[in-house]
């Protein structure tokens, strides 16, 4: 019976942490605007630097 325990509570964790991390992914990406860390506009990323 123990050895039928643990990889169960693996699996639920896992099941667990793979659904919050997709929502938290999936909410802050169709967010509103305000609350989005996307911006077509003004990208946050730097991908480094221009020399001129």
């Amino acid at each position: 019976m123990g050895s039928i325990v643990a990889p169960v509570v693996s699996i639920i964790a896992g099941a667990v942490l793979g659904v919050t991390t997709l929502m938290g992914v999936v909410s802050t990406q169709t967010a509103a605007p305000d609350k989005s860390p996307g911006n077509v506009e003004a990208p946050t990323l730097d991908y480094g630097t221009v020399s001129e």
